[in-house]
Order: structure tokens, then sequence, then C-alpha cells
């Protein structure tokens, strides 16, 4: 449930019952607390292992995964950051330098905000948390998400990009680069984490997450974003969020 939101910040806790929770990205900053057990996280290619005394971070974009170790419901603190955000506050650009920084007191600290949202400091404190993270670990510039691709892979992401709700055919797409399906997939994975079909879900669910904090109806939204009716949109969604889009929509992080 989400306990604060502002234009630029949205604190919360997340709660999972699933045992993993597969690859998928985020719009936004994440900074997270695990309250009980821990997990294996996968992103961009990277493993790792966070308990209860870590924080762990994404930047935009990137992908992540998870696979939760040492109990049946896992329970977290997070804070969504819009990229906005550090110019807001900091009047500068930012990303985090790598995935997770084992400081118990900044993982304190993320967990008694998310527990006690209450008063008019709660903005002044998610603040005070990020301008203490940053430093933590030594954030540098933030750079385009996809500025390590090939020309090759930017063409291919404007192209799936250009309409979300059209599924490409493998086969068209290496054609069209004059390249085997296999070497575009394994190409373009090498490039973004994950294979071009996938990545284009990917972007298809931030595109309809989008949709769904406008309030947009389920039913429209699952037809805008490419899907063949409200089921197959619903099972895709939980699939990658761990929750049905009307749940999303009322907690809407």
């Amino acid at each position: 449930m989400i306990s604060f939101r502002n234009s630029l910040l949205e604190l919360g806790c997340v709660c999972v019952s699933t045992g993993s929770i597969p690859k998928h990205t985020h719009d936004e900053f994440v900074v997270s607390a695990n309250l009980n057990g821990h997990e294996r996280v996968w992103i961009d290619g990277k493993t790792f292992e966070a308990d209860t005394h870590t924080l762990t971070t994404y930047n935009p974009g990137e992908i992540q995964s998870s696979h939760l170790l040492g109990t049946d419901v896992w329970r977290c603190a997070s804070l969504y950051i819009r990229p906005a955000a550090f110019e807001e506050y900091f009047h500068s650009s930012f990303e985090f330098a790598k995935p997770y920084v084992a400081r118990p007191d900044l993982t304190r600290k993320l967990i008694s905000i998310a527990s006690d949202p209450a008063g008019p400091e709660i903005e002044e404190r998610c603040v005070s948390l990020l301008h203490s993270l940053s430093e933590a670990m030594s954030g540098t510039t933030r750079l385009d998400g996809r500025s390590g691709s090939s020309s090759r892979t930017r063409r291919l992401q404007d192209r799936m990009l250009d309409d979300l709700g059209v599924v490409p055919d493998l086969g068209h797409l290496a054609a069209s680069e004059g390249i085997s399906p296999a070497h575009l997939v394994r190409s373009f994975h090498q490039q973004t984490g994950l294979p071009p079909l996938a990545w284009q879900m990917q972007q298809r669910i931030g595109y309809a997450r989008k949709l769904l904090r406008a309030g947009q109806p389920i039913i429209e939204v699952a037809l805008e974003a490419g899907f063949a009716d409200q089921a197959h949109f619903t099972k895709a969604f939980v699939r990658f969020m761990g929750m049905t889009p009307g749940q999303f929509r009322r907690v809407n992080f």
C-alpha cells in the first residue's frame, strides 16, 4: 500500500507471496529495504543477495528480477523517485552507481519513514534519505539508459516503441537488419538484458502502468497496450507486477 505520494515521490510497502518476481523494469528510481527474509536479486546481468540490512537501488529502465529466500511471504518498504526529482531537489541529474548498499542505518531510516509517514516533514525525510544514500554510493551523472546500445539495437527499440500495440514478427525484424533471427536475439539480449520481444513486453507493461495511473478503464488499457482482451492483459500484468491491474490502480505505484 502507498503511504505517501506527491508529484515526485511515492512511498509504501509491498507484499509478495509468489516466491519470485520475474524480469521487469520501473519508470522510476527505486530504493527498497526488506522487512523480512532476503532475496537473490538479478539486475542487468549481475546477481547479489539482499537481506534486512541491505538497501537495493534501481535506476529507471534497468532489467531486474528477484527470487525470495527463507520466507513464504516477503515484505519490503519501497521509495519510488521520478527522474525529475533529482533536478528538483538537488539541481543535478543522477544515477545510482551500484545496485545495493549494506547500510543498516539507512535501511532502518527507510523502514521508519515508510512505517510512520505522518506529518508535513515526510517529504523532507525522503529527501534526507536520498542525500545520505547518494553520498554513501558515490552517485554519478545520470546517462541515457540506452547509450550503451548499438545503433542496430537502438533502431529496433525505436521501431518497437513506435507502436507498442503491435507485436512485431521476429523474422521480419531480423530481415529488416539483414541478420538471422538467432543473431538478432543474441545481440539484442547482450545489449539490453532481454531478447527483443520480451523487451517490448516490458515497454507495453510500462505503458499500461502509465494509463492505469491516469485512471483509464482496464479494458481500454489492455487494448491500447496491444493485448487481445482484458484477460490476456491481466495474466501478463500479474506475471510481471505480482498484482492485478485493478490492485495496481488502487495502490498506484
